[in-house]
């Protein structure tokens, strides 16, 4: 995961590679992935995890964690 800041000139495809998506959210709803993915940690059992959700729960939370990181990097406060 790349965060591409606004400010930061757009160079093309040079810079996506082929297993990348680029997509655009707002910090709201990047929240609301986090938590989502949070939730799941707390709502399904190890055993069935992988299976219902197709990544180990150690993924998971590598996932949430680096979600949380660029929210705290991504903070503005008003």
């Amino acid at each position: 995961m790349r965060q591409l800041h606004p400010d930061t000139p757009w160079i093309g495809d040079d810079e996506v590679v082929d297993d990348e998506l680029v997509f655009a959210m707002t910090r709201d709803e990047l929240a609301v992935l986090a938590g989502a993915i949070n939730e799941a940690l707390e709502a399904v059992d190890e055993w069935e995890f992988d299976t219902r959700l197709g990544v180990t729960q150690a993924q998971a939370r590598e996932l949430r964690d680096r979600l949380n990181d660029v929210l705290r990097a991504a903070y503005r406060p008003e």
